[in-house]
């Protein structure tokens, strides 16, 4: 299932699938790190209309839920600690 980033929340893991930004964001999110296949975390969301901040490439980014809404993800599944073949690296 592909959602909107802006709609994961604080602790979930979602890989980028695309972005659905003009093309001048778009190549500015690309740059910051929300890229197609790459992993991405949520880290704080604050309100319905505030400023998201999402974990990637290292980097804790922050952005407007406007442009959050335009980046299209897949959840990951949770890693299960208790489960050994859950563990990915």
């Amino acid at each position: 299932m592909v959602i909107p980033l802006s709609n994961i929340e604080p602790g979930t893991k979602a890989e980028v699938v695309w972005i659905a930004s003009p093309p001048p964001m778009a190549a500015r999110l690309d740059g910051l790190g929300f890229s197609p296949r790459e992993i991405v975390s949520c880290v704080l969301k604050k309100g319905r209309r505030g400023m998201r901040a999402y974990l990637v490439r290292g980097a804790v980014i922050a952005l407007r839920r406007d442009n959050a809404r335009e980046i299209f993800v897949r959840p990951l599944p949770e890693e299960d600690p208790a489960r050994p073949d859950s563990f990915h690296p």
